[in-house]
This record gives structure tokens, C-alpha cells and sequence, in this order.
């Protein structure tokens, strides 16, 4: 499964994220692509066990850590 997912413009934060939830979680997901469209910034992840369950909690641990970020003047 392919997801994309918009972000910002450190993949290397996205990655250690995803790292975490893949020993967490036995996955392997991996980013594919990351990009830059007209100012916004998008990867692409994909996973061969990813499901939709897995797709939601990933984004919502990432959303979770984005609020976190934005205090600590991060974002």
C-alpha cells in the first residue's frame, strides 16, 4: 500500500517517526518519495503490511507530534 501524506520540509523527522512505529508495530514502512509542490511538502510511504488501522494511528501519533513541535517554535 501507497499512502501520500503532506508534512514538512524535514523528512528526517517523518523518518525517525516512522521508525519508532515500525520496531513499535513489527511494520516496515518506508519512505518512497518526498517532494516540494509549490511550497508544500509531501512524502510518499509505503508499506507491503500497512493497514488501514496502521495508516490512522501513524497519522495521528504524527499530528500529535506536530502539536508538539509548534510550541517549542519547531514549526
Amino acid at each position: 500500500m501507497k499512502i501520500n501524506i503532506a508534512t514538512w520540509d524535514d523528512p528526517e523527522d517523518l523518518q525517525n517517526l516512522i521508525d519508532s512505529y515500525n520496531k513499535s508495530n513489527n511494520l516496515d514502512i518506508k519512505i518512497v518519495a518526498f517532494e516540494n509542490r509549490d511550497g508544500s511538502f509531501f512524502a510518499t510511504i509505503e508499506s507491503d503490511k500497512l493497514s488501514k488501522e496502521d495508516a490512522f494511528y501513524l497519522g495521528k501519533t504524527y499530528g500529535i507530534m506536530i502539536e508538539d513541535f509548534k510550541p517549542k517554535g519547531i514549526l
